[in-house]
């Protein structure tokens, strides 16, 4: 009876697709290829332009969040940067590339000092968040020399103590912590209804 039901019904039901395997709108795609080109030649507000325009056809094009993040570290807009990182990452966790920039976004943070008690009351777990990053970036198999210099910085800045890493982290959409202002001003906007209640998006720091 088990085996007829089975075969009857429960083999026909396609499992949910992760989030690596959402079918990205075509549209989406050669907007982000028109943004690259627009990139090399350094016409950067053409290429943000662009890469807006492929998040209007398809808001989980993680390309598209990764290279728009890439122009808001260009302009040294690192918290902007680091939330269209997290949600790249959030859609697609093997964009090492992005990996590795939302780790210099965070020690750019640390740096930069806007934060002073926070960052100071935080500061382990800060560094041991970047240092994951940089870590995983290393660990998809990319040789990327800007990541293996982050995780070096990582480890002189933590001069022997140990790290601390905190679940949910906090450079994430679902801790509600220092990118909750990014994430209103460059991601919500792209944001369709339900799209942070999908289940089928992981944190991007989940195994």
């Amino acid at each position: 009876m088990w085996r007829w039901f089975k075969e009857r019904f429960l083999e026909k039901i396609e499992p949910p697709k992760s989030p690596v395997d959402i079918e990205v709108d075509e549209r989406a795609l050669e907007l982000v290829s028109l943004g690259d080109k627009m990139y090399s030649i350094e016409d950067y507000k053409g290429a943000l332009d662009a890469y807006d325009s492929a998040l209007r056809a398809d808001g989980h094009c993680a390309e598209a969040w990764y290279r728009r993040g890439r122009f808001f570290a260009r302009e040294e807009n690192n918290m902007q940067a680091a939330a269209c990182f997290v949600r790249a990452l959030e859609l697609d966790t093997k964009l090492a590339e992005a990996w590795s920039y939302l780790g210099e976004a965070i020690l750019t943070f640390i740096k930069s000092d806007s934060e002073p008690i926070f960052i100071r009351e935080n500061q382990i777990e800060i560094i041991t968040e970047a240092n994951d990053c940089f870590d995983r970036a290393l660990k998809l198999g990319k040789e990327l020399p800007k990541a293996r210099e982050g995780r070096n910085q990582c480890h002189t800045l933590m001069d022997g103590k140990n790290y601390q890493r905190i679940n949910p982290p906090i450079f994430s959409f679902h801790s509600g912590g220092v990118l909750e202002t990014a994430k209103r001003e460059v991601v919500s906007p792209f944001l369709k209804p339900g799209d942070y209640r999908r289940k089928a998006v992981p944190t991007p720091y989940d195994d």
